[in-house]
């Protein structure tokens, strides 16, 4: 089980950069570079909303779905690769549960 770690430019602000680091044992990390800020999230508590060309990630608190603890605009290109990427983690983590029963 192996991180996989990606680098993207923000859509908006423009020209940020953010580094994400995608875990299989179901976290996501976000550092905008500029910043020096860093943010994390369970995959379960990540949102992707569409708008036109760009895709907004949404990190909300805990059982309130309302309220947003952090996001991130995204091309829709680089929304559709961490997407995969996620649902990779998932299963590449459900697959090991299983061969450890």
């Amino acid at each position: 089980m192996y991180a996989k770690h990606r680098s993207y430019t923000l859509a908006r602000p423009a020209h940020r950069h953010v580094r994400l680091s995608v875990n299989p044992s179901g976290f996501l990390s976000v550092e905008i570079e500029e910043d020096n800020n860093k943010l994390d999230s369970e995959f379960e508590n990540l949102c992707f909303e569409k708008h036109g060309k760009i895709t907004e990630l949404v990190c909300f608190e805990h059982c309130k779905p309302q309220k947003s603890r952090w996001h991130i605009y995204l091309s829709d290109n680089d929304a559709k690769e961490l997407n995969r990427l996620i649902n990779d983690a998932k299963e590449e983590y459900e697959i090991l549960m299983r061969d450890l029963c």
